[in-house]
């Protein structure tokens, strides 16, 4: 039995779970899904695993006395207790941190060299921020990691030095002649960050991404029907990091499709009635 037990909490993400179950006493499924950030599948196949130590009374988990006893022990060793506390913010404060420096980048382009060192390494911590998400479970500052993608396209506008026709910063030009210019320096970290970090936090909260998904649009339907040529792809690829994270796909069809037909839209518009 012992070593069913080592077996069962070999797993960081068991680990967490029994620990959050301890601290909370008992929790439901939604309760686990949210506050732990996991997809359904995963916590189904965790919580099977599991069995032996928890307890289901109606819609609750909890411990039982085994689960108890374990969580103890685990605790008193300490090491697993930091390492939870300690390294599941880890990936956030990097990306975080990240788009300042991609700030601080977007006022240094008159000064080529030092712009290129801050840019180099804004998009570093990026990738490790997203290397970090992809090989240990985090939690924690789910809405400020989902409150970030409507600030990574912008970071440079934002600072007040790059514009696109007086517009908000381009990821693709569409002129009559459908000459297409990639905007590479915004680009880059707003692909990394909508399809290698927000998939991860997308789904804890569907309200706020909904919101903020929308106000790009409306930015986006504004910029895409105008004199400026401009056609942005940031609500496109929002709706695309969606397909990464299918739990929220059905949540989000509508907003998904109304995208589409801006896009579509402003192209129509701009080859056949300006």
């Amino acid at each position: 039995m012992e070593d069913n037990f080592t077996r069962i909490v070999k797993d960081k993400t068991r680990r967490e779970i029994l620990i959050y179950l301890y601290n909370k006493g008992k929790a439901t499924y939604s309760d686990i899904l949210h506050d732990m950030n996991l997809s359904t599948g995963k916590l189904n196949y965790h919580l099977r695993v599991l069995q032996p130590l928890i307890t289901k009374e109606n819609e609750y988990y909890m411990l039982n006395e085994k689960g108890k006893q374990l969580v103890e022990v685990m605790l008193s060793l300490g090491n697993n207790k930091k390492e939870f506390e300690y390294t599941k913010y880890l990936p956030q404060f990097l990306a975080i941190t990240s788009l300042i420096f991609l700030f601080i980048a977007g006022g240094l382009l008159h000064h080529i060299h030092t712009f290129y060192v801050v840019y180099s390494i804004s998009i570093i911590l990026l990738i490790t921020s997203a290397f970090f998400i992809y090989t240990q479970d985090v939690s924690g500052l789910e809405n400020a990691m989902i409150f970030l993608s409507i600030l990574f396209p912008y970071a440079f506008y934002l600072n007040g030095h790059i514009y696109v026709f007086s517009f908000l910063p381009a990821y693709l030009i569409v002129t009559s002649f459908i000459k297409i210019n990639y905007y590479i320096y915004e680009l880059i970290p707003t692909l990394i960050y909508y399809f290698g970090i927000l998939p991860k936090f997308i789904n804890y909260n569907e309200r706020l991404m909904s919101i903020l998904w929308g106000i790009i649009l409306v930015i986006d339907a504004l910029s895409s029907f105008s004199y400026s040529y401009l056609i942005d792809l940031t609500p496109l690829m929002l709706g695309m990091s969606t397909l990464i994270s299918r739990e929220s796909m059905q949540n989000y069809k509508a907003l998904f499709i109304l995208t589409l037909i801006v896009i579509i839209g402003g192209v129509v518009f701009k080859m056949f009635i300006l």
